[in-house]
């Protein structure tokens, strides 16, 4: 019985040497098969050297033990070449157990390499309640061997059975659940071992790799440590120019402050991770905009603590989040703040430290006039040299807004009245001096409220500010906006001399047929008026349209046509001209509902603009024209009997040809 405990022990003896071997590649141990076979089949062979003899032929030893754990550790091949070996050296040893020997080897190489195959993976995996496993392996196998003792010569076999079963269904399991133990140990650690090293290769590629910035940071000294190529792009410095040195030295001066709270929160413990946005300066000098998120763990000598940093540029975001911000905030043509700024800063800003405060409401005139007349480029232009001016005026002033499409707000913090009136003017007289197309001078109201005690309701100081403003443009009469149109109508003259004498005509013929048709003396001067103002419209269409020597193409035509809405709006947007508007409108209406812009016909067309129509029409007949000549009065007014009914009016043809021209009709 000892010499088999003794024969147990030296196999688990010769096994240590495996079991806590420091082997330097563990992820190739198992690629050689051939080699682990051999040694198995030497130590098998060690241990067969010290069997327990039961009597000649009949030996005993821990082989079994070997090859059922060696195929539980490492599979079919190098256990079949261990056992092979194991097998000629009992063949060579013959005797009577010589089949039996055979039998437990094969039986044993069997267990194992089944075992490794259905449960080798699962138990690597789980490394729990494997104890009795191993235990249960053994005993099944020393069963296995104990019936393999029945192919020993009967002359033994009694002996055999009465002397080999406790220790082969006691001790040969418990030998084969330490040497599990043992070879499982290393097995474990070699796979711990491989997949750290895997793990840190892994680590290693994805840092080197990744597409985003990495950095490892000692939060103690605050040195950089460690940086990957992509935060090396985002701040354009080599790894040597970094390595070593703190955050500090990249960040924005203006970040420092908060990124080392940051580092402070996380090395104290007040942060275990977080995310935030933080400027950097670029080697060039650039600012580059990035996005950190940061965790903290702890070094393995439990003194230094590190920070993971992955970093992406977002740049180009926070760049589009200012011009987001900034839309939201400004008027996109002037630059200025725009009226949501300017509800937020009249609710927010305090009165404490801002007494006296003026608040100075402006609004500009004939502006609808101007675009109506020149373009919204135009009256953009005035309104953006507008916001220059009151800039210029009011150079220390950081509350400018625009806050409707031709009003202005002002907040001057410290501001009296006596200070404030005296830049108002400048202001105003600088406005007036502004021109459009060397005609139309603009001009500008303002109103003005200064609080100066505390506490004051700051809309009700825009209220009464925009009160003063309506008293303010009274001022600015209906007679001042009729100014304007005369400028427009002379600018359009100075662009075209034949329009001027075109329009003077018609006014003077307009009258007169007003007055044959018995209109009253005011609507006869209000004819004479419209008769000046129908083509007022030309001033928006371009010169070369207007001065062309050759017929108009179909494109130009439909931009010549524009011209009778472009003076309806004009005329429109002056009180006292309001009502000629709707005759400029329809002067180009005809009678049987073919004209433009409406196409409306009959009476539904003003009786103004159907006596426009015709003389305006006799006018251009009779006016010499660079692609045709002038046709005589006579031929004229044949033409105007010849469109009466379908483009004049029948009964305004006959009157005009009779009482203006003073033609017989009937004779034509």
């Amino acid at each position: 019985m000892a010499n088999v405990l003794f024969n147990i022990a030296m196999l688990l003896t010769l096994s240590v040497f495996f079991a806590t071997y420091p082997f330097k590649n563990p992820e190739k141990v198992y690629s050689y098969h051939i080699l682990i076979g051999f040694i198995i089949g030497v130590v098998g062979i060690l241990v067969m050297l010290n069997p327990f003899i039961l009597e000649q032929g009949v030996v005993f030893d821990s082989r079994s033990i070997l090859i059922v754990v060696s195929g539980m550790v490492f599979g079919i091949l190098p256990t079949f070449i261990g056992s092979l070996m194991m097998a000629i050296f009992r063949v060579l040893n013959g005797g009577a157990g010589l089949y039996a020997g055979l039998a437990t080897i094969i039986s044993s190489t069997i267990v194992g390499t089944l075992w490794h195959h259905f449960r080798y993976t699962t138990v690597l995996e789980k490394r729990s309640n494997i104890n009795i496993e191993f235990y249960l392996v053994g005993l099944l196998n020393h069963v296995i061997m104990l019936l393999c003792m029945l192919l020993m010569p009967s002359s033994v076999r009694v002996q055999v059975f009465s002397v080999m079963t406790f220790p082969i269904l006691v001790f040969y399991p418990i030998g084969t659940y330490l040497l599990c133990l043992l070879l499982f140990s290393q097995v474990y650690r070699l796979n711990d071992i491989a997949a750290l090293r895997k793990s840190e290769h892994q680590f290693k590629t994805i840092f080197e790799k990744a597409p985003i910035g990495m950095s490892l940071t000692n939060l103690r000294t605050g040195e950089i440590e460690n940086i990957n190529q992509s935060y090396l792009d985002i701040l354009g410095y080599s790894r040597e120019e970094v390595l070593g040195h703190t955050w500090a030295e990249f960040t924005h001066p203006e970040d420092v402050k908060m990124s080392n709270s940051v580092t402070q929160r996380m090395y104290t413990g007040g942060e275990d991770s977080l995310t935030l946005d933080k400027r950097f300066l670029k080697k060039d000098g650039s600012t580059v905009w990035a996005n950190l998120s940061l965790c903290v763990f702890p070094e393995e000598n439990l003194v230094d603590i590190n920070s993971l940093c992955m970093t992406v540029d977002i740049t180009k975001r926070k760049l589009a989040e200012q011009q987001i911000l900034y839309a939201s905030t400004h008027d996109a043509l002037t630059d200025l703040y725009n009226r949501v700024e300017f509800e937020r800063v009249i609710s927010s800003m305090p009165l404490e430290g801002n007494l006296p405060l003026s608040v100075v409401f402006s609004d500009m005139n004939r502006l609808k006039i101007i675009n109506e007349a020149f373009g919204r480029e135009e009256g953009n232009r005035i309104l953006k040299q507008v916001a220059v001016i009151l800039q210029e005026t009011f150079p220390d002033c950081s509350f400018l807004f625009r806050v409707g499409g031709d009003e202005f707000a002002l907040l001057l913090p410290g501001y009296t009245a006596r200070e404030c009136e005296p830049r108002l003017e400048v202001a105003s007289e600088e406005v007036s001096r502004l021109r459009v197309m060397d005609a139309v001078a603009p001009s500008i109201s303002f109103g003005l409220y200064v609080v100066e005690d505390a506490p004051f309701d700051l809309n009700e100081a825009v209220q009464l500010a925009e009160k003063h403003l309506a008293t303010q443009k009274l001022l600015d009469s209906p007679q001042m906006q009729g100014k304007a149109v005369y400028a427009i109508i002379n600018t359009l003259h100075e662009k075209n001399k034949r329009e001027e004498a075109h329009s003077r005509r018609v006014s003077e013929l307009s009258e007169q047929l007003g007055r044959a048709f018995g209109l009253s003396e005011r609507l006869c001067t209000e004819l004479r008026l419209v008769g000046l103002l129908h083509d007022i419209g030309k001033i928006a269409i371009a010169e070369n349209i207007l001065n062309k020597d050759g017929k108009l193409s179909p494109l130009e035509w439909e931009e010549m046509k524009r011209h009778a809405e472009i003076g309806f709006r004009i005329l429109s947007s002056v009180e006292d001209m309001q009502a000629l508007a709707p005759y400029v409108l329809a002067h180009h209406e005809r009678y049987d509902g073919t004209g433009y812009p409406k196409a409306i016909r009959g009476t539904t067309i003003p009786l103004q603009s159907r006596m426009i129509a015709i003389v305006d029409a006799y006018d251009a007949m009779t006016s010499e024209r660079t692609y045709r000549k002038a046709v005589s009065t006579l031929e004229a007014a044949k033409e105007i009997k010849r469109c009466a009914g379908s483009q004049f009016d029948p009964e305004l043809a006959k009157l005009f040809i009779e009482q203006v021209l003073v033609i017989s009709y009937d004779d034509l």
